[in-house]
C-alpha cells in the first residue's frame, strides 16, 4: 500500500499529542524536537507502518528509541565537559619547555575558544574523547561525511586561528610602536 502525503497528514493529527506527551519523558525543550524526529522517522518509513489501532504503538515505539538517543547524547556530553573541567597539563620539567610549551597550550585554547560551538564540539569529541568520526555521527546524529566535512573544515578554522594569534604576538611583545 503507497502511503501519501494525505495519508500521512492524518496520522500526524491522530497522533501527535500523544507522541508529544510520550516525549514529555525527556526535558522540555528537547520533547518538541523528540516528537519531531518521531514524525520524521515515519515519514521515511511510512510504509512500515502498520494500519489502524497499531500505528501508535508503533509510534510508540520509535518515541522510546529516540528518547533513547537524546539521552545517550546528553550523557556522552555532560560526560565531556566535566572531563574537559578537570583536564590538567603535565608540565615538562626543564624550566625553558615549560614556558614555551605553557604559551603554546593558551594560544591553542584560545584559538579553540574563538571557533563556532559546531567546530568546537567535533574537534573536542575527536581530541579529547578520541571519538572516531563514525561515533562522532552517531553521537551527533548525523552523516560520517558530514562528520568528515565538519571535521576538516573546523581544523582548518582552528588552524587559521592559531595562525591570526601567532602573528599578533610579535607585534603586542614589541609594544606596538616598535621602539623600547
Amino acid at each position: 500500500m503507497t502511503r501519501t502525503e494525505s495519508w500521512f497528514d492524518r496520522l500526524y493529527e491522530q497522533h501527535y499529542k500523544e507522541v508529544l506527551a510520550c516525549a514529555r519523558r525527556a526535558t522540555p525543550p528537547d520533547a518538541d524536537a523528540a516528537a519531531a524526529e518521531v514524525f520524521t522517522v515515519a515519514w521515511r518509513r511510512r510504509d512500515d507502518i502498520p494500519g489502524g489501532d497499531r500505528s501508535l504503538p508503533w509510534l510508540y515505539g520509535v518515541a522510546r528509541k529516540v528518547l533513547s538517543h537524546q539521552r545517550r547524547t546528553t550523557e556522552r556530553f555532560r560526560r565531556l565537559a566535566t572531563r574537559a573541567a578537570t583536564v590538567q597539563e603535565p608540565l615538562p620539567s626543564a624550566p625553558d619547555a615549560v614556558v614555551v610549551q605553557r604559551e603554546e597550550y593558551i594560544q591553542v585554547r584560545d584559538a579553540v575558544r574563538r571557533l563556532r560551538p559546531n567546530d568546537r564540539e567535533v574537534l573536542l569529541l575527536s581530541a579529547w574523547e578520541g571519538l572516531s568520526h563514525s561515533q562522532i555521527a552517531e553521537a551527533l546524529g548525523l552523516s560520517q561525511a558530514a562528520i568528515d566535512k565538519r571535521l576538516t573544515r573546523a581544523e582548518q578554522r582552528l588552524s587559521k586561528q592559531y595562525e591570526l594569534k601567532m602573528h599578533r604576538l610579535p607585534a603586542s611583545a614589541a609594544g606596538g610602536s616598535g621602539s623600547l
